[in-house]
């Protein structure tokens, strides 16, 4: 990769957008935003300026819009927004979970995968944290994100500080505020009737998965893929 002049900063709005990408639509951006770092004005017929210092760049294939800002003197570019037509945004799916319940959010990714495949929604969970990353930070990008989210029910999950006094509360405030899809699945027994969890939708209550064999258990996956993707596929 060249030495590239330009230091990128990007806004939070930004970040989040292009958490809602497909895979190979975020790959497509990075490569953008490389290219634009080491020289702004790479592409002059793709660029509009909206004003001083404040550029588009239109890509064709695939479509995307970006906007960033320069500043010459401190060489910095900041992106601001990206753009991109609505069928190419997934629906984020977010899972809160215990790890106590970690081998139930394994497998309800695993059989949710056909969704992300078709471009149905983007599942995220913390184990999608790389090494590195502060992770309260992106946690916090993902629930802001997130569309939809499931929460793994069980008694841990309850007690949880992290959870209880972090998470939920703020996709509590999501559905109240913007709209945010909160479904939960029992996963473990616990006393969820006495909490505010119980007004939202269960997509799996009775009997809790860990009480059921594998061939029933199957079958509710089998359920709940079926039940999230027609939620997802008819909400807006």
């Amino acid at each position: 990769m060249p030495d590239c002049r330009f230091k990128t900063i990007y806004s939070p709005d930004y970040r989040t957008q292009v958490h809602a990408l497909q895979n190979e639509l975020r790959l497509a951006v990075m490569n953008i935003e490389d290219d634009l770092s080491c020289d702004p004005n790479k592409y002059p017929s793709r660029l509009t300026e909206v004003e001083p210092n404040t550029l588009i760049y239109k890509h064709d294939d695939p479509v995307i819009e970006i906007t960033y800002r320069i500043d010459r003197e401190k060489e910095t570019l900041e992106f601001i927004h990206v753009a991109l037509p609505q069928l190419a945004v997934r629906k984020q799916l977010f899972i809160s979970y215990s790890h106590e319940d970690r081998e139930w959010m394994f497998e309800l990714k695993k059989w949710l995968n056909q969704l992300e495949n078709q471009g149905i929604i983007g599942i995220w969970a913390d184990t999608d944290i790389q090494a590195g990353q502060e992770w309260k930070k992106r946690i916090d990008e993902e629930l802001s994100a997130a569309k939809v989210a499931v929460l793994l029910i069980s008694v841990d999950f309850l007690n949880s500080d992290f959870i209880s006094t972090v998470e939920l509360p703020k996709l509590l405030d999501g559905a109240r505020e913007r709209g945010l899809q909160v479904l939960w699945i029992a996963v473990r027994q616990s006393p969820v009737e006495d909490t505010p969890i119980s007004k939202y939708q269960a997509v799996h209550k009775e009997p809790p998965l860990a009480k059921l064999k594998k061939p029933q258990r199957e079958d509710c996956y089998k359920d709940i893929y079926t039940k999230i993707k027609k939620l997802v596929s008819e909400s807006h």
